[in-house]
């Protein structure tokens, strides 16, 4: 799990410079429900990584499904409503540049380690006024082998 973590941090650290923090997912953004501003940079990109499906091969190596969700999260000062002038609606809508991008580098990039990322879902999650997130999942999939075998 450590080497698609840092794979995904670095990829995105190089790519998306639109970027100012990314972290793993810790819950970071769950004292937005105490009415808190959370303790991170926006906009950021926070890394989550779940096995939903492991199969065997052998008694020593399983083929791994990943599923990797990386929540984007941005500030949302801007209003972006219709009686807004164009140029601050288009800068408030431009957190959509950085979603194409991130969506953009990670699609279809894959290592010797991983096979090649795809896209499954992109989500909003609307529960913060000011902030918007977006849910991206993509998935994965490579062999993981015991440790006594590696």
């Amino acid at each position: 799990m450590k080497e698609l973590y840092e794979a995904i941090l670095n990829r995105l650290k190089t790519e998306v410079t639109e970027l100012k923090e990314i972290d793993f997912e810790m819950g970071q953004l769950e004292v937005l429900n105490l009415n808190i501003k959370p303790i991170v940079l926006f906009p950021c990109a926070l890394i989550d990584i779940s096995y939903p499906k492991c199969e065997d091969e052998d008694e020593e190596t399983q083929q791994v499904t990943a599923r990797v969700n990386v929540k984007l999260a941005f500030e949302c000062p801007l209003p972006t409503d219709s009686k807004a002038s164009e140029s601050r609606r288009s800068a408030a809508l431009g957190l959509f540049i950085t979603v194409d991008k991130v969506y953009s580098v990670l699609q279809g990039y894959g290592t010797a380690e991983f096979s090649a990322f795809s896209r499954k879902s992109q989500t909003p999650d609307n529960r913060y006024s000011g902030i918007k997130i977006i849910n991206m999942v993509l998935e994965t999939t490579f062999e993981d082998m015991t440790a006594h075998q590696q």
